[in-house]
């Protein structure tokens, strides 16, 4: 079974940006939609997915449930110098789905759309076990502006409701951007838990602190040592941290 870890926030957090930290001959990249990856040098890097490349290529774009699950099979049984698959935008996969059936009539196209997003993440936790995947999508406020409440990003109701998208993960790492008052520099992090209204969660013990560096890389090494080893980071969160 492999580790499926999900990376979550708000547009423009740093979300993307950070699997520029990945080693690309052991990556694996799936854009859900033609947004050129935030990687520098990513034209070297990583090489678009064809029919003459398939051993060596690295990078898929494709808004296609069909062949996305595919392509994970291929490289669950074929690429085995993969060894982390990222899957970026993926609620792009909803938005899309809405908008291909948008003159369907019937209730019947949402619970396609709910049972197709689910079988992905299915699919990604069902590959082999030296396997990590990251899913990148946003979130969405479900609360109100003065009370908001976060939620992975979704179409209708049945993701939320009869599934609980949110409750198959058991690292879902919040990406945030936090303003400097002093002087408007803007640092971008990682959050490990949650702030009590959203719905950002990770292992207890796996990390120390609250927040952090948001480099994918440190992010899925500490993960793997961990549930090796069961090495525990003491919290070392400070009152500052928690603000």
């Amino acid at each position: 079974m492999a580790n499926v870890i999900m990376i979550s926030g708000e547009s423009g957090t740093g979300k993307s940006t950070s699997i520029k930290y990945l080693d690309p001959k052991e990556t694996f990249l799936i854009s859900c939609t033609n947004k050129q990856p935030q990687i520098p040098g990513f034209k070297s890097k990583y090489i678009k997915f064809a029919k003459n490349n398939v051993d060596t290529a690295n990078w898929l774009v494709s808004n296609s449930y069909v062949n996305i699950i595919k392509i994970l099979g291929f490289i669950n049984t074929k690429r085995l110098d993969v060894k982390t698959v990222v899957i970026d935008d993926i609620n792009y996969l909803l938005s899309n789905n809405i908008f291909e059936t948008a003159l369907d009539t019937g209730y019947q196209k949402f619970t396609v759309h709910a049972k197709n997003y689910y079988d992905l993440i299915t699919a990604a936790q069902s590959m082999r076990d030296d396997l990590s995947v990251v899913l990148i999508s946003h979130i969405e406020n479900y609360g109100t502006d003065v009370e908001p409440k976060y939620r992975l990003w979704t179409t209708g109701k049945m993701l939320v409701n009869q599934i609980n998208l949110d409750g198959l993960f058991s690292y879902n790492i919040y990406s945030e951007r936090i303003v400097n008052t002093e002087d408007d520099s803007i640092d971008y992090v990682f959050r490990t838990r949650t702030n009590g209204n959203d719905t950002c969660r990770t292992v207890a013990g796996c990390f120390g602190s609250k927040y952090i560096e948001p480099n994918l890389k440190q992010v899925l090494d500490r993960i793997n040592q961990f549930e090796l080893t069961g090495e525990i980071e003491e919290d070392n969160t400070n009152s500052s941290e928690e603000q």
